[in-house]
Formats: C-alpha cells, structure tokens, sequence
C-alpha cells in the first residue's frame, strides 16, 4: 500500500494515536507512582522510594528513547509488540516483586530491576510513535508536537486519577493489573485498526488475547492470593488489611492479642499499649495548672484519649488525625473499641465543623446516644466533649486554636519528609501560638538507645523553637526502650518541674502500670544517653532528622 493510499485509508490514525498516546501517558506515571507506593510500603520511607524509583525509570526511558533508533522496520508490528510486553511486565509487577518480598531477602533488586524494565519499555514507546504518526501528520513538527503534547496531558490525567482514585479504591497490584490490561488493550486496539500493515497479526493477537485473559484473571484472584502472601509476614492471623489514601493498615488478632500495623511497621500490641499510653499522657496531665482544654496531634486510634478522659475536669479534646480511615476504625471496630474503651463514640463525639472541613466517617456517631466508660472494672461518666478533625496537622496549627492547657503529640516516627515537618522548628513555634501561657506538652520522640540521634534531635529541635524541656524514657515491650520529652514555654526551669514531679505523691486517676514511684524515675537516664554534642535541631527546610533516622535504624 502506498503512502498516498496509507493516508487515504488511515485518515483518522493521528486522533486514533493521539488517544493512545494520553492512555499510555498516563499509564506510565502511574506505574511510576505504584511501584514508589510499594516501595514504602515494603521499606517504610516514603521520600526514598519514590524519588529513587520516579528517577530511575526517567532513566531507563532514556535508554529506552536511545534504543530506539536501532528499530528500522515493521514500526507498526514493534510499537503493538511493545504495548502487549508493556502490560505483561506492568501488570505482574506488583505481584512478582511482593512474592520476592514475602520468601526472599532480595526484594529490591526485584523491584528495580522492574522500574529499569518498565522505564525502558515506556522510554521506546513515544519515540516509536512520532516516527509512526509522522506518516500520517502533515510534518515531523506537527507530529512532534500533537504527540507529546497528548503524553503529557496523559501524565496530568494519570496523577489525578491515581491521587484521588486508584490509591483509595484499589490494592496497589490491581492497579498494576488494571494498567497491563489497558496497555495491552491499546495493543489490541493498535491491532485492528492497522490489521492490514501488520505482519504478525496471528502472533499478536495470541499474545494479546492470553495477556488479557490472564491479567484480568490475576485481578480478580489477586485479593486471595495477596491475602495468603501477606498472612506469610505476620505471626498472628490477619482480621483487617486495606490501603487508605495515606498508608497500608493491617490489624492482627489471637486470642486477646492485638497489634495494629501501619506500612508493616508495629503501631501498638494491646500487650503493652497501656505502658506507651500512660508514659505519653500522664506526666503532663499532671503538672499542667489546668487540663479543661487538651489537643491530641495523632492518636487517631483514640487510645490516649482514653487515658485523657480518665481526669474529670477535662472540658474539651480535640483530636487531629490526617487519616479518617483510622478514626473511623477507632470509632467502628469492635477491637479497636475494646481497647481505647469507647473513646471516640458516643454523642460528645463530633467532626469539628468549625474547622471548615466536610464531615468525615465519624458524622455517624453525633447520632449515638451517650455511654458510659468502663474504666477497669469502674463506671465513670466522661463529660468531656471530643472533636475529631481529619487534616494535616501541620495546616491545623497554622489556624487560630485554642488556647490549650495541655498538648499531646502522638506522630509517628519521623521516618518520611511528610512526618518530619511534624518535628520541626517551625512546626513548634507555630504550635506555641496555640498554647495557653503555662501549657504542658508531651512529645512522643523514639528510642533514646536505639535512635538516640533522632531522640537527641527532638528536644534540640524543641529548645531552639523557645521550649524548656525534660527528656523521660521507659520500657515497652513491644519496641524497647522508649521516650518522650515534657516540653513548656513559662518560666519554671527544668529543675524546678523535675523536683515537682518528683514530690508527686500518688496519681490521681487509675492505670494498669503507671505510679508517682515509676512517673519520678522515668527521668533519670544514664550516664552519657543525653549528650548531644554535634546533634543539630530539625527544620522543613533541612529535615536532618531523617538522615538520624536512617542512619540509627540501620545500624540497629
């Protein structure tokens, strides 16, 4: 067939490629995104995978785009055989790397070897398709132009619908399913739009037909086997496992044992939550002047609520938790229920809707009729109103809150760029404006033995935002030796508030392992555990935070 005729015969291949070319666009960030999402999810650091893996694949679809000049002819035939290899390798990444994971200890490898795969593929699809849309465009400029212009818009659609679809609705290896399937697709439809100028239309409409079959096939088995490979990496049985928009949650459960993990690191055992709780809630519920107003910084799961709600003359909590996926839980799960006692239920609970956001999951429970608490064994009617608020809580104190009398910080481990912020010297000094003048706050802050860098950190990092502070530690089973910091802005020196603590006779509201004896001791440390010399304090701006992390966690 002539050009001529090619042209007369295709005269709709340019929109027809240009619709291929928004699909494979998007399709390519997102698997960029997937496999960075998987990343942290396998290795816990979000800012390392991402970035690494987002530029590696860059990379590889620079191979890809240099590898393509070696293809000279059967351009049709290549860029079809392309797609349908694309979505083969795509779609069984996810699976493949997390069966690596689950029996092996060379994961990573796996799952680079993947990005360079896939990045290569989709660095010889745009180029392979401006040299075939040239045919059909009126000149090598406009097809330059039409083409790459689609792919990129592709890429914006194909963030979007990740950012605020897929990662909330699907698992992570059904949206690598759902993008094989699409990418094979656009090699199937490539097939019978130019069914006359392929070569090899048996061999790729076999492959592409089988490719299909079996990743749609794979997507709908994918739950279980997922399920069996994931039960593979916990000791206790799996009751609850689901991605939210901001992390990977799996509640495990035997007999009265549970543990709650999040991106496969422990969030808390029911073993031994109530000596984590206590430590982080009690020391400042006890020297603060007043505790009418007090606000939790995570603590979603409402367990130190529970111990906050212990004191009666509490007013007000309010709770800010980025994820309403976990507060919901707190509030639904019966698990969940049992531990934090009810916290999070009843008709004192509520979405804060002055804080301007749309009520979330919890809007249910403004209905429920008010319960009492059972506080071991002993009725104790809570009138503390509880406010929930799902948002950064970064954007919450740039609000005007408050003033409160008592601050909990219950963030995880600075880990990620998103939490570090959250243990900045900006992130402090704006909270500061949220405190009444003699406000008490505590600070969950790691190991001071095995992230003594990161411990060390916080309460520099504390001291330069204009805080007096006092280190404290204790044993947790679960995660060994654990700390906090006590922190303050009014004119009581440390040594004043350590000599109150310890003239602190007996706490005034039950627990299971906390005493007045105990609370004294937790701030002895040992000799040499607080030096900090050449320790610098944390900023959004240069978060060294997570070079501490990093570096204490893998010596550990």
């Amino acid at each position: 067939m002539d050009l001529t005729a090619q042209r007369r015969r295709f005269k709709h291949a340019g929109t027809v490629l240009g619709i291929s070319t928004i699909l494979m666009g998007a399709c390519g960030i997102v698997y960029e995104y997937t496999l960075g999402a998987l990343g942290n999810n396998l290795m816990g650091s979000s800012h390392e995978q991402i970035f690494v893996i987002i530029g590696l694949m860059l990379f590889a679809m620079g191979i890809g785009s240099a590898l393509q000049k070696k293809i000279t002819k059967d351009l049709i035939d290549r860029f079809l055989l392309l797609e349908i290899a694309l979505g083969f390798a795509g779609g069984a990444s996810v699976l493949v790397i997390y069966v690596t994971f689950v029996y092996t200890t060379f994961y990573a490898v796996t799952m680079y070897a993947f990005a360079c795969l896939i990045g290569v593929l989709i660095g010889l699809e745009i180029p392979l398709l401006i040299r075939i849309n040239s045919t059909y465009a009126s000149s090598l400029r406009a097809s330059l132009s039409n083409i790459l212009c689609m792919d990129y818009l592709g890429a914006l659609a194909g963030a979007l619908v990740f950012t605020y679809f897929l990662l909330s609705r699907l698992s992570i290896e059904r949206i690598a399913l759902v993008l094989g399937i699409i990418n094979t697709l656009i090699g199937m439809g490539g097939l019978f739009y130019f069914w006359p100028l392929v070569r090899r239309q048996g061999i790729l409409l076999t492959a592409g037909i089988a490719i299909s079959l079996g990743l749609a096939l794979s997507a709908g088995a994918s739950e279980g086997w997922m399920a069996t490979l994931e039960q593979r990496c916990f000791r206790d049985p799996i009751i609850l496992s689901e991605t939210t928009t901001y992390q990977h949650l799996v509640m495990t459960k035997r007999g009265d044992r549970t543990h709650l993990y999040i991106n496969g690191h422990l969030q808390f055992s029911s073993e031994d939550e109530h000596i984590y709780h206590e430590l982080l809630v009690h020391p400042p519920m006890a020297v603060a002047n007043s505790r009418k107003q007090v606000l939790v910084l995570g603590g979603g799961d409402g367990l130190a609520a529970r111990e906050i709600l212990r004191y009666g003359d509490v007013a007000d909590i309010t709770i800010v938790d980025l994820d309403a996926r976990i507060t919901e839980l707190a509030a639904t799960h019966p698990d969940l229920i049992r531990l934090n006692q009810g916290a999070l239920i009843g008709s004192r609970v509520s979405i804060d809707a002055a804080q301007g956001l749309s009520p979330g999951p919890l809007s249910e429970v403004k209905r429920a009729t008010k319960a009492p608490h059972e506080l071991h064994g002993k009725t104790a009617y809570a009138i503390a109103q509880v406010h929930v608020v799902n948002i950064d809580a970064d954007l919450f104190i740039r609000g005007l809150h408050g003033p409160y009398d008592v601050v909990i910080i219950d963030f995880p481990d600075p880990s990620t760029v998103e939490l570090a912020k959250l243990y900045s010297v900006e992130f402090y000094k704006a909270l500061k404006r949220s405190m009444s003048p003699r406000a008490v706050m505590s600070i969950q802050s790691t190991s001071p033995f095995h992230a003594k860098q990161v411990y060390l950190c916080i309460g520099k990092t504390l001291e330069q935002a204009g805080f007096k502070t006092l280190p404290y530690h204790q044993n947790v089973p679960s995660f060994g030796e654990w700390g906090w910091h006590l922190a303050w802005t009014h004119d009581e020196l440390p040594s004043e508030m350590k000599k109150r603590i310890r003239g602190i006779e007996r706490l005034t509201v039950p627990t299971r392992y906390l005493t007045a004896e105990l609370l004294a001791s937790a701030f002895i440390f040992g000799r040499g555990w607080l030096r900090s010399e050449g320790i610098a304090w944390n900023t959004k701006m240069r978060p060294i935070i997570l070079d501490y992390f990093k570096t204490a966690w893998e010596k550990g």
